[in-house]
């Protein structure tokens, strides 16, 4: 799923203006809160692949300052307990032998800075030498770690690359059966080629951020940032983390989906996907995406973002949502959007009943991410057009851009809508759910009525009307959409919500 949506910019740090202390470009004004609106942002910082290489390298040059052994074996030190820094200096302090010897590192290895010879394995060729990897006899080179464990150097580099490039690890042991001296990053430069040490630094990258629950990577594809962000257990369920890189991909750091979800938090969120694909083969969801003309039968396929749908072959008006006759339906904010508890039928099974309600929620759900998609497809048809209209009607290139900017905003707003629907169905039955719909309602009938807008044709002398009138509802969307994630959060982050399944 896109990410869509955007995110408050008072939370957002770029590393940039850690290393240099300036301003960055990525960086916006920070928000200013209305009223007595409380803050829900949460705070959180990006880091380049750059920045986030010099944090483990700066952690690795710590602890062997503080421990007095090289960097490599510091490193080595670090990777065995989890890159907990401080168990690790802990446990040193009161008992280094004992720490060098479960790490693998063998008894000459130097634990001081005044015994510091090479680390690097000496590379000769002793005249009785048998690799017991390949039995050769006469090999180029001897290669040998700390533990003296010599094998030939062709056997090494395969070895080495394999474990990087086929297995992925940034961890592994000497060759010798039993041996548990782990090999350093001096050694493994030396062994592969760029590419699979560059792979190695990627690895060693990974694996100091799944150790670091403050940590995720940017789960958009190629993209290298990484965030830090303090929201995880029980805060993931009173807020919705949502979090920007410094590519500005917007995802979620608590569940790492690549979307803003608010205001549906994680836990419900991961229940709603699995049975959105255990769904997606079946039948209810090709009804999810197609629909029958109530009047006529004909099969018709969605074209724009606004749910007034217009049959070609009868010229039948109706709603996509319920299939109301439009003439009746028009823009109501109370037809669509609440599901209606059915009155005991003792024909339906308990099973038929949670399917209906299931299929209420996922075709509202599905809705509006199609509808998102469509209404941008009408934008980009558009353009040639308003490319006319703006030399002809003497209007600025910024002017001209009001249909983007009103499809960036209901973009924004069908995806916090899709996901509020996914809300609403784990909300249970009250008057907090019922005020939550009817502000649902209230954006929802804003955003239908500026999708009406962009399918109106654009022509010259009636664009700057358009415009307007554009500019006004594009405003007055964005007033509702703050006003549904402002309630939201701030239910969460009281507790107000009442759920139809149990938070723990």
């Amino acid at each position: 799923m896109s990410d869509y949506s955007d995110v408050p910019s008072d939370s957002y740090d770029s590393d940039r203006s850690i290393l240099d202390g300036n301003d960055s470009d990525m960086e916006i004004p920070a928000t200013k809160n209305k009223g007595k609106q409380k803050s829900h942002a949460v705070e959180f910082q990006s880091l380049s692949s750059i920045r986030l290489q010099e944090t483990v390298d700066e952690d690795i040059r710590h602890v062997a300052s503080i421990i007095g052994l090289e960097t490599h074996i510091a490193s080595i030190l670090l990777q065995h307990f989890g890159w907990n820094r401080d168990r690790l200096l802990e446990k040193y302090m009161d008992l280094p032998a004992s720490v060098l010897r479960d790490a693998g590192e063998p008894p000459n290895a130097p634990d001081s800075p005044s015994t510091r010879p090479s680390k690097r394995a000496r590379l000769d060729t002793p005249t009785e030498f048998v690799c017991s990897i390949c039995c050769d006899t006469n090999p180029e080179a001897v290669f040998k770690l700390r533990c003296l464990h010599p094998f030939c150097e062709a056997c090494w580099q395969t070895y080495v690359t394999a474990k990087i490039k086929e297995e992925g690890q940034c961890l592994f042991k000497c060759m010798q059966d039993g041996c548990q001296t782990s090999v350093d990053e001096p050694s493994i430069a030396k062994l592969v080629d760029p590419l699979c040490f560059q792979r190695y630094r990627e690895l060693l990258l990974q694996s100091y951020v799944t150790a670091h629950p403050h940590l995720r990577f940017c789960p958009h594809p190629s993209c290298t940032e990484t965030v830090s962000c303090s929201a995880m257990g029980s805060t993931l369920l009173t807020e919705v983390p949502t979090v920007r890189c410094g590519a500005e991909h917007v995802f979620c750091f608590g569940c790492g989906l690549d979307s803003n979800h608010r205001p549906l938090i994680c836990k419900f969120v991961s229940i709603w996907l699995k049975n959105a694909r255990e769904d997606s083969g079946t039948a209810q969801w090709i009804k999810a995406n197609t629909r029958t003309c109530p009047k006529c039968g004909n099969n018709i396929e969605k074209a724009g973002g606004c749910n007034r749908i217009l049959c070609r072959l009868c010229k039948f008006q109706f709603c996509w949502l319920c299939m109301r006759n439009w003439d009746v339906h028009g823009y109501n904010n109370d037809v669509c959007n609440t599901w209606k508890e059915p009155e005991p039928d003792e024909a339906k099974t308990e099973a038929k009943q949670t399917l209906d309600k299931w299929l209420f929620y996922f075709d509202r759900f599905n809705n509006h991410e199609l509808s998102a998609r469509l209404d941008q497809q009408l934008c980009e048809r558009t353009e040639d057009k308003m490319v006319e209209v703006q030399e002809t009607s003497q209007m600025s290139w910024i002017e001209a851009k009001f249909m983007q900017n009103a499809v960036d905003e209901l973009t924004k707003c069908r995806v916090t809508l899709k996901w509020s629907y996914a809300m609403a169905y784990f909300l249970a039955q009250g008057n907090k759910k019922q005020i939550f719909e009817d502000i649902q309602a209230d954006l929802e009938k804003a955003v239908e009525d500026l999708s009406q807008l962009l399918e109106e044709p654009v022509e010259t002398d009636t664009v700057k009307s358009l415009r307007q009138r554009m500019l006004d509802k594009t405003v007055y969307v964005r007033g509702r959409h703050e006003i549904v994630l402002q309630d939201t959060a701030d239910g969460l982050a009281e507790g107000t919500w009442e759920w139809n399944l149990p938070l723990e």
